[in-house]
């Protein structure tokens, strides 16, 4: 029943925002005041402050009304067209567009940046995030430094909090390359319960200032978090971490020495550095399966995929008919 209602009720707001409101100059967003289960009141609502609302009753009213901020129970703010376009632009991964899009949005919905997860404060988010995607952030932090305490404070959901402050702490880091705080704060964060896309920003943050710091291996494993926690939706952070550690991979003295010797006698299947090219092999095939998000393995490590395993079993090693027959093969070879 619950269900039904609030189909209904977006059905009625939807119908009444399209047609009339398309030829509307002034500004003025859509809007329903809450006042308890059974009451609600369709508004428009043109400013807002720490006090109270201003709104018209109707599409193309011309007195307007005033109610305190305490009077309604909630206020459901419907979703703009030009907001909404945006989204599908971010969720598309046309950044650039996203960004720009966002930035009007944010402009154009100023005047009710006070009310509870408005289109604005929203917008500013969203546009830092279509910024950071794209490793642009000079420009995100300069959306972050534009971004006012009441804006902050009127995102209300817990992950949009989390995400503002990962940009004002681990990716200001990043920026001036701050890497031993930057290290504790990531180690810190990643003790947290996070949404699986800010797990990967963290575990990313964590890499570069490993590898920074001189831990190659310490740097791959915080790859790993990253582009373990949210291949799908984080396919920039899974993509970009997964380079990084094939990078690292690459430049080890070990995995050099086992290239070196792979196709030579002295092979030694057990030695680290030929765990290491396995890996780097395995990681190499993944990328190109899942992590690459459609692109192609660069081509610096396309001569890894030769090292891959043909067949590994479950726990990751090869099962024991498949290892029998490989001693063999190298018995002949060594003969």
């Amino acid at each position: 029943m619950k269900s039904k209602k609030t189909f209904l009720l977006a059905a009625t707001l939807a119908t009444a925002v399209s047609g009339p409101a398309s030829g509307q100059q002034r500004f003025q967003q859509p809007a329903m005041l809450i006042f308890g289960p059974d009451r609600f009141e369709q508004v428009w609502i043109a400013d807002a402050d720490d006090k109270q609302i201003r709104y018209y009753s109707t599409v193309q009213g011309v007195d307007s009304s005033v109610i305190r901020w305490n009077k309604p129970e909630s206020i459901w703010l419907y979703e703009p067209d030009d907001y909404a376009a945006a989204m599908e632009l971010l969720q598309g991964r046309r950044y650039d567009e996203a960004a720009e899009a966002f930035g009007r949005v944010r402009e154009k919905y100023s005047k009710l940046r006070e009310l509870p997860n408005n289109h604005s404060s929203l917008a500013a988010l969203h546009q830092m995030e279509a910024l950071r995607k794209q490793f642009k952030l000079e420009e995100m932090l300069e959306v972050e430094s534009g971004f006012l305490p009441i804006e902050r404070e009127s995102l209300t959901r817990a992950h949009h909090k989390r995400q503002i402050e990962l940009v004002t702490t681990l990716w200001k880091a990043v920026h001036n390359k701050d890497w031993g705080p930057l290290s504790l704060i990531c180690q810190q964060q990643l003790e947290e319960k996070l949404p699986g896309y800010q797990r990967a920003q963290v575990g990313y943050c964590l890499g570069l200032a490993q590898e920074a710091l001189g831990n190659p291996w310490a740097a791959i494993n915080a790859y790993n978090v990253a582009f373990t926690a949210d291949t799908a939706a984080s396919e920039v952070i899974s993509a970009k971490a997964a380079e990084n550690a094939l990078r690292l991979y690459l430049a080890d003295e070990d995995v050099q020495l086992a290239i070196k010797l792979y196709p030579t006698p002295e092979r030694d299947t057990g030695s680290i550095g030929h765990v290491r090219l396995v890996e780097a092999a395995s990681l190499a095939e993944l990328y190109q399966l899942t992590l690459g998000g459609g692109r192609s393995l660069p081509s610096d490590y396309q001569s890894l995929l030769q090292y891959a395993p043909e067949k590994e079993d479950p726990a990751g090693g090869m099962d024991e008919d498949e290892a029998g027959e490989e001693d063999g093969e190298e018995d002949e070879d060594a003969e």
